[in-house]
């Protein structure tokens, strides 16, 4: 089972407090022992002094009632279990058993007595292991002491007493204790609300909500770790425009590698084996005369959107738009080993896309264009090209060209491959033979294939794609 750090900072403070508590408590609680002692003690010995006082008219007078009634209010007092009056030859002159009096005092050494002869305060005589423990004061007479009487106090109600005063500390030491316990929790819960926030501020970033913030309300190391996370969601929520904005003119796999490696964007490039794709829309400048301006773009954007959604799709990259032409790469700048079948599945995405959008735009009498698609695969330089100032991902070499020539070649609804691609994907579409054909920059004629569709083994992955993207850029709001 997890346990919450709020309830281990709450564990924690809660030991921490009890414990102290209760080191505070048993030092007060010895302390309060020990004075407790100390105060009965007094006490007892005031009592006995007092009751010698008492005592001295009634001795001096021979009252034997006097004395009696001396030794039986001095028994009401708690804790006293014995009382006499003895004369200076330790005589018994009173005690509660009148049988007592006249006979000799024998519970203590009377030689101990004789020795602090002389002394006016009381003083004490414990018995060892006895259960009493006996104070004696003298009977002082005009500076003469004259008798003494003897007070035996209870070891056990003087225990009594002090376990008393114990267990009160002891229960309001728990009581403070408990209390400690409590408090802590909504004291814990004080402390980690703002790292509660901060975790919870993890999860939103983590989630892509980049706009949430953690309100700024403390002062001290908490507040500037909190500023530090509010400033860091600002930072990535300025990234993520930026990757946004950089999306619409490269590709998501070259954003996403600019964004990985800055220092990688430099001038240079590399050999690599891609398939290049170009689709152009056929007749255009005819029929761009007819047109305003505005419709022109509008009509581009729509259909270089439905091109771009499905190169996407297929894990191209849109490498530049050149007026009505699109130029995609496959296999760059990710290298993938499936490039060349994955740039014929979209070439043949991108003439049924375009099938469906002409479809739906007759329908409702609007302009319709038709693209011619040409495709070439082989080893290009692939990296950036341009100046320091301004540069372009970009491929360079014979397959370009190539698939630039094929597209000039293709008219509306083609799709010309090289016989290298052919070879490659024979087994998987239906094509025509184009045989002695004359492209600009070749010395002799090349064959050709016209890819008219696809064996039921891309078919249908093909199609789905298309339908989806269809579907997805209509949910969007796109109108194609």
């Amino acid at each position: 089972m997890k346990i919450g750090i709020k309830i281990k900072l709450a564990v924690i403070l809660s030991t921490l407090l009890f414990a102290a508590t209760v080191s505070i408590g048993a030092i007060l609680i010895l302390q309060h022992k020990s004075d407790l002692e100390e105060q009965l003690r007094s006490m007892a010995g005031t009592i006995t002094h007092e009751f010698a006082n008492d005592a001295k008219m009634p001795f001096m007078q021979k009252d034997t009632l006097g004395m009696t009634l001396a030794v039986q209010n001095i028994l009401k007092y708690p804790g006293i279990h014995d009382a006499y009056i003895l004369n200076h030859r330790f005589e018994v002159e009173a005690h509660k058993d009148v049988l007592e009096a006249g006979g000799e005092f024998v519970l203590f050494d009377t030689g101990l007595v004789m020795a602090r002869h002389g002394e006016a305060a009381p003083w004490t005589i414990d018995h060892g292991d006895e259960e009493s423990i006996t104070f004696v004061s003298p009977i002082v007479f005009r500076d003469t002491t004259v008798g003494y009487t003897v007070v035996s106090f209870s070891k056990g109600f003087v225990r009594e007493q002090v376990r008393r005063a114990v267990g009160r500390v002891t229960v309001i030491g728990f009581m403070v204790a408990g209390a400690v316990t409590l408090i802590s929790i909504p004291l814990a819960s004080g402390l980690l609300r703002p790292v509660f926030r901060l975790f919870q501020g993890t999860r939103e970033i983590a989630l892509g909500n980049f706009d949430y913030r953690i309100p700024e309300k403390r002062k001290d190391e908490i507040g500037d770790l909190v500023a530090s996370f509010n400033r860091m969601a600002s930072d990535l929520k300025k990234k993520e425009i930026l990757r946004g904005v950089l999306n619409r003119y490269v590709s998501r796999h070259v954003a996403d590698e600019i964004f990985r490696d800055p220092e990688r964007v430099r001038l240079g490039g590399h050999r690599r084996e891609v398939t290049v794709f170009f689709a152009d829309i056929r007749g255009f400048t005819s029929m761009s005369r007819k047109m305003e301006p505005e419709e022109i773009v509008d009509l581009l954007n729509r259909y270089f959107t439905v091109v771009t959604d499905i190169v996407f799709r297929f894990e191209g990259t849109i490498d530049k738009f050149i007026g009505d032409a699109a130029m995609s790469v496959f296999g760059s700048p990710i290298r993938s080993l499936s490039h060349l079948d994955q740039g014929v599945k979209a070439a043949m995405a991108v003439k049924l896309a375009v099938e469906r959008m002409n479809s739906l735009r007759a329908e409702r009498g609007e302009t319709a264009f038709e693209m011619g698609i040409g495709l070439d695969a082989g080893e290009v330089i692939v990296g950036n090209m341009g100046s320091s100032v301004r540069m372009e991902y970009t491929a360079v070499g014979d397959p370009v060209n190539t698939a630039s020539r094929l597209t000039d070649l293709a008219r509306g609804g083609e799709i010309l491959v090289s016989e290298f691609i052919y070879s490659r994907v024979a087994a998987d579409v239906v094509a025509d033979e184009m045989r002695g054909v004359y492209l600009k920059g070749f010395d002799k004629p090349v064959t050709l294939y016209n890819i008219k569709g696809l064996a039921p083994r891309w078919k249908g992955e093909v199609e789905g794609v298309v339908g989806l993207a269809c579907r997805e850029l209509k949910e969007e709001g796109f109108v194609i």
